[in-house]
């Protein structure tokens, strides 16, 4: 038997119901093909030596690597390509960053962004890298009924060597459920990549508030049943809902799974089956990412005007170059210049017979030309990942 038809997937179903135990129903299920296919004589071979969790955590691991490799990790390369070709697009266009809300130095967009692909990239990469552990040991993890039945056998390596068939890597470092640090690992890693897209989600959506992008829309989508104008950030706030929903749900899950009262108890079991939910939330979100940045225009001569209209914000560049030549309250001056005026400074200096054109040397444009080569920088680094991401 190779694929399990809907009729009897439900047949399965039927019988748990009437047994109360999944992986009982599947083996009284597999006892029944046996007999009708003429192998009765191998029944008493199903789920030899056995528990449960020996099928269980094979079934999720492989599940669970799948879809890291085919689904997930295509998702994510493909969100950090979109990434990456906006952040090239505007590696040199200015754009005046903020922190704590409030004006700081001027960059360029496209560094902003290439932050962003870069942290994206390196943690696929680690994700895509991460296979999930596995372990086939009986009830207590000793393979003792195993041994006492065929003592000539080499358990463990038969263990080992069926484990990895599975394309798992096998741990002997277990009770009857495999030690979850890896699973944990794993669901941290994506919760950390949930985490880091909300936030990128939420700088779109300040981005959009502050003026500095907008929003597009098909013509036929309406998003206020009252204001015919509103082009809303939708999908940024839908996928942010997501991101937020599934770090939460997977964090949850990568602290609790570690505990095992002894040598098993069930709360796992029921924990595990939400990891479709953390999943597909993340997915969805993804997705709805990447659809978003489609539909964002990013309006450069905004940036760049925002920039000129500030000349205040290269008063860190500003204190730098008069500590440098030797401006002991170059700080002092720099923080009054940034409401006075640059003539004002030029003209403190040359009341003190310093040389005012060094006030020349802290231009706007040495910011951007840093931004711009950080921004080279990291978009070539970044397709250095996703070539070893190979998807």
């Amino acid at each position: 038997m190779s694929e399990l038809s809907v009729k009897e997937a439900v047949e399965v179903k039927n019988i748990e119901r009437r047994v109360g135990h999944d992986v009982v129903a599947v083996t009284m299920f597999l006892e029944k093909k046996l007999e009708e296919r003429g192998y009765a004589a191998l029944k008493p071979f199903i789920h030899f030596g056995l528990t449960s969790e020996d099928i269980n955590n094979i079934a999720y691991g492989m599940a669970l690597h799948d879809f890291i490799q085919t689904i997930l990790t295509p998702a994510l390369t493909n969100l950090v390509k979109e990434i990456t070709a906006l952040a090239e697009t505007h590696a040199a266009t200015p754009y005046l960053a903020r922190t704590h809300g409030q004006p700081a130095v001027p960059t360029t967009f496209g560094s902003f962004l290439a932050n962003y692909g870069y942290r994206l990239a390196k943690l696929t990469t680690k994700l895509k890298n991460l296979k999930p552990q596995a372990k086939l040991g009986g009830a207590v993890g000793d393979l003792s009924a195993h041994k006492t039945a065929y003592p000539q056998v080499d358990w463990i390596s038969f263990a080992e060597k069926f484990v990895e068939q599975m394309g798992l890597e096998c741990t002997s470092a277990a009770t009857q459920v495999v030690p979850h640090e890896r699973f944990s690992e794993i669901l941290q890693t994506v919760a950390v990549i949930a985490s880091v897209l909300a936030n990128l989600c939420r700088d779109f959506w300040l981005l959009g508030a502050l003026g500095l992008v907008e929003f597009s829309k098909p013509f036929e989508q309406r998003h206020s049943s009252t204001m015919p104008q509103k082009h809303n950030p939708l999908l940024y706030e839908n996928a942010e809902g997501c991101f937020d929903l599934a770090a939460e749900m997977l964090s949850y899950m990568a602290t609790r799974l570690l505990s095992s009262r002894l040598h098993r108890d069930l709360s796992d079991s029921v924990i595990k089956r939400f990891y479709g939910t953390a999943f597909a939330l993340t997915l969805l979100g993804v997705k709805n990412l990447i659809q978003a940045l489609g539909q964002t225009h990013v309006k450069a001569d905004k940036m760049r005007e925002e920039v000129e209209k500030t000349p205040e914000a290269s008063a860190e560049i500003l204190q730098l170059i008069l500590r440098k030549h030797g401006v002991e309250d170059g700080y002092s001056l720099a923080a009054q210049a940034a409401e006075k005026g640059l003539d004002w400074l030029r003209e403190t200096l040359s009341a003190r017979g310093l040389d005012s054109s060094i006030v020349d040397e802290a231009a706007v444009a040495r910011y951007v030309e840093a931004g711009f080569e950080k921004a080279v920088m990291l978009v070539e680094r970044i397709r250095e990942l996703v070539r070893g991401l190979n998807v």
